[in-house]
């Protein structure tokens, strides 16, 4: 596969350096000596020269953008061109329309050789090839290294479940912790009278988060099947059950499975097979990886269904919530353009950062939430009753097969990103406000408006109170990844959007190989438009050729499935046709269709299902377990009308 890999990725970089010779004719030579070097290298250094050495030296030069000078990295084809210019051989000619000689950025920079640059580097960042075995396994031994250096859960977490199990003698405020006032007893004196400010003011913005989110009841919100796996588990299973084998005797204490595990009582009284697991049944979460990069994969803990159906029911109360106050100005849970806008201003006008933390939602501790929700008891009390405590890992012996969790949850949880994103935003502003000096009231807060937002670990912030920022995080637990935080110079990035003194300059990925199924035609047909929109045609095009003839295409704007142009042409040697019932003239195209069968259940399961999904009295509803996605590709005719108009 990863021959396979490379021969198509050879020849995506001939086509896009034959599109940058389009837009640097005078560099041709340049860029032939360029693609002569990637050639001979990637025969010694195969796939990894694609998507490792090349996205690490993309990386490199997005801090030496934010930096305004570049400077030698050792890396592979960084090499420099002579002793007295800086710049390396490879890409010499982009460089040198960037950077000076010298190193120093030009006052006259080229922002479209800064997107050539990025765009020859990252153009494989993201290809779609598993990792090897070692690099799973070194991923979870990492992921077990960070959950022990964290503090151990205080008792609150794993001790009695009586309703008042002491959460007002256990929190009363970051200011007033032990273990943070520990920590910051132990810094210089001007940055613990910082924290010590800051602490306070979090515990002030903290009660205004909890008060717009308001008093939370389970009956007020939904509950609901989260769209992922759970650990009982592997493939399609029935998610409604009568039966919740596991309902444990926390979730029981916040959420009575008569009264939420079942569509009535009588269907809960006929499923008296069904009893409570008590604690030395509490149910685990299993971990998963699944793939994210050909360095390391992206862990995931498939959770437990009945902890999984009580957090959905906290994120419908959180989203809802949030998005009816004034935290929606800040943090939009389905939404990353806020976080974008202000990346582009942040890298016009210097004056916003944006910070990008490590493994954030792996160094969520119990104690931060307990504090964060203190005054909300019933909310602290529910978020302890969903919580899944251990995670079962079976995917490397070098590690213990169960994990005792010390932070709050993991990826996979349905409140691990509410809850961090919440979290970031109150840091950020008692940050904001305790660097200028400011009360924590309603105009103060709403006077950041355009200055702070926060999407899961994504955050930005005004560079005056970055380096605050910073030292708060440190002493929660968290840590930022300075690799990709940005706070100098023009260069910011947020979100998925790389923009340069205000100009996107965001690359287009090739992520994998047509192998000709369904989803592999989908993501080529993605890839090829993404180029074709950046105005790389030679690259779209090569893209493109591996996209069956009968694949239509339609115009930029079109909604329909199809590779996109702005000038059309919707015969493209496609069979046509008249049709006289219809009136129209139609052709013959290839088409995605997507079909996810269920399969009958035969118990009263089902009436739970149709009052958990509400379907539309219009819609033609089955009950039933949901089976994988099918993607199909299919032959039909289609009005060329219907392709120019279709709007996405």
């Amino acid at each position: 596969m990863s021959k396979c890999h490379v021969r198509e990725l050879s020849e995506v970089f001939v086509a896009l350096f034959q599109d940058a010779t389009y837009a640097y004719p005078t560099l041709g030579t340049e860029f032939e000596k360029d693609l002569a070097r990637l050639q001979t290298l990637v025969t010694h250094r195969g796939l990894p020269l694609y998507v490792v050495d090349l996205p690490a030296i993309g990386k490199h030069l997005d801090r030496c953008l934010a930096e305004g000078e570049y400077k030698l990295s050792g890396l592979p084809l960084t090499k420099r061109y002579s002793n007295r210019v800086a710049i390396p051989k490879f890409l010499r000619g982009l460089y040198l329309l960037v950077f000076h000689e010298s190193g120093r950025l030009r006052e006259d920079y080229d922002t479209q050789a800064i997107f050539f640059l990025r765009q020859i580097l990252y153009v494989a960042k993201k290809t779609a090839v598993a990792c090897s075995d070692d690099k799973v396994q070194d991923e979870i031994l990492d992921f077990v290294s960070v959950d022990s250096s964290l503090p151990e859960p205080d008792k609150f977490w794993s001790g009695s479940l009586h309703p008042n199990d002491g959460i007002e003698e256990t929190y009363g405020g970051f200011q007033k912790s032990p273990l943070y006032r520990h920590r910051v007893a132990g810094m210089s004196t001007r940055e613990r009278g910082q924290l010590s400010i800051f602490l306070a003011k979090l515990d002030i913005v903290s009660g205004f988060v909890t008060s717009a989110l308001g008093s939370y009841d389970p009956n007020d919100w939904k509950f609901r099947h989260g769209p992922g796996a759970i650990s009982e588990s592997v493939g399609p299973t029935n998610k409604y059950t009568t039966c919740w084998s596991y309902w444990s005797d926390g979730l029981e204490s916040e959420f009575p499975i008569a009264d939420y595990g079942f569509h009535s009582y009588s269907s809960w009284a006929r499923s008296s097979d069904c009893s409570i697991s008590g604690g030395s049944r509490e149910p685990y979460s299993r971990m998963v990886a699944v793939p994210k990069s050909y360095s390391k994969p992206r862990l995931i803990a498939a959770e437990p269904s009945a902890n999984q159906w009580c957090q959905q029911n906290i994120w419908h109360y959180f989203c809802e919530r949030a998005g009816g106050s004034w935290i929606s100005e800040f943090v939009r849970f389905r939404d990353q353009t806020l976080n974008q806008e202000l990346c582009k201003l942040g890298a016009s006008g210097g004056a916003l950062a944006t910070v990008d933390l490590s493994a954030a939602s792996d160094r969520v501790t119990c104690h931060a939430v307990g504090q964060f929700f203190r005054s909300n008891p019933k909310l602290l009390r529910s978020l302890r009753a969903c919580r899944t405590r251990r995670v079962q890992q079976k995917l490397t012996p070098r590690a213990p097969e169960f994990v005792e969790l010390r932070k709050f949850s993991t990826m996979g949880s349905a409140c691990t990103f509410p809850i961090e994103s919440l979290l970031f935003l109150s840091i950020t502003i008692a940050a904001v406000l305790t660097v200028r000096g400011q009360r924590v009231t309603s105009r103060t807060i709403g006077a950041l408006l355009g200055q702070v937002a926060v999407f899961g670990d994504d955050i930005v912030v005004p560079v005056d109170s970055r380096e605050l920022l910073f030292m708060a995080l440190e002493v929660l637990d968290f840590k930022v990844n300075l690799s990709k935080s940005f706070w100098t110079g023009k260069f910011r990035e947020s979100c998925g959007v790389d923009s340069f003194a205000g100009v996107n300059v965001t690359p287009a990925y090739w992520k994998s190989v047509n192998s000709g199924r369904p989803e592999s035609l989908a993501s080529t047909v993605e890839a090829s438009n993404n180029f074709y929109q950046r105005f790389l045609l030679n690259t779209a095009r090569r893209v493109a050729s591996t996209v069956p003839r009968l694949v239509p295409v339609v115009p930029q704007r079109s909604g329909a499935f199809g590779l996109k142009s702005r000038t059309p042409d919707f015969s493209n040697d496609l069979q046509g046709r008249w049709n006289r019932h219809l009136q129209r003239a139609e052709v013959k195209v290839l088409s995605l269709q997507v079909r996810q069968p269920r399969s009958r259940v035969e118990d009263d399961s089902a009436l739970l299902q149709f009052f958990t999904e509400e379907p539309s009295p219009y819609e033609l509803w089955e009950s039933g377990v949901l089976q994988r996605p099918l993607l199909k590709l299919q032959k039909r005719w289609v009005a060329i009308d219907d392709l120019a108009t279709q709007q996405g």
